[in-house]
Order: structure tokens, then C-alpha cells, then sequence
């Protein structure tokens, strides 16, 4: 055994990140949103809140469907969701 194999010099815990990919037909970054969305309105946050996260690339996921699908859609899918 090289002295590389031990635990301690393994990159286990490193980040990595996969793409899945997703089923055609459907629009998986609408549905990641609306996941999200839920997610924080149950919360409690409050809209502008919820608007300001998907606008903040501290947050890979929400900011990811703001540059792919605006911040209009955002916001209209937070009106709709609020609505329900």
C-alpha cells in the first residue's frame, strides 16, 4: 500500500456535481422552481425574499432557473403558487 492510499490523503469529501438527465417532454427547471418555491413559502419567507435568493448565486440551484429562465418567470411562479 502507497502511502497515498491512506485515509486521510483521499479525496473523498471532495465536491463534485452530476447531470442527470432528464425526461423529454418535461420542463425539469420549471419543476426544480416550484420546488423551491414551496419549500420556502412553507417557511414562511416572504416573496420578495424568496425573489431575492433565485437572484443570488450563493444559491446554485434557484439562481441556475433565474439565468435560464428570468427573473419574470420567477416572479410570476411565485404569484401562481401563492395563489394555490
Amino acid at each position: 500500500m502507497s502511502e497515498l492510499d491512506t485515509f486521510e490523503d483521499r479525496p473523498d469529501f471532495e465536491l463534485t456535481h452530476h447531470v442527470v438527465p432528464g425526461e423529454p417532454g418535461r420542463d425539469h427547471i420549471a419543476e426544480m422552481a416550484e420546488a423551491f418555491i414551496v419549500e420556502f413559502m412553507r417557511m414562511r419567507w416572504t416573496d420578495k425574499a424568496i425573489l431575492n435568493m433565485f437572484g443570488n448565486p450563493f444559491y446554485a440551484g434557484p439562481h441556475y432557473v433565474y439565468r435560464e429562465k428570468g427573473e419574470q418567470f420567477v416572479v410570476e411562479l411565485i404569484s401562481t403558487l401563492r395563489k394555490a
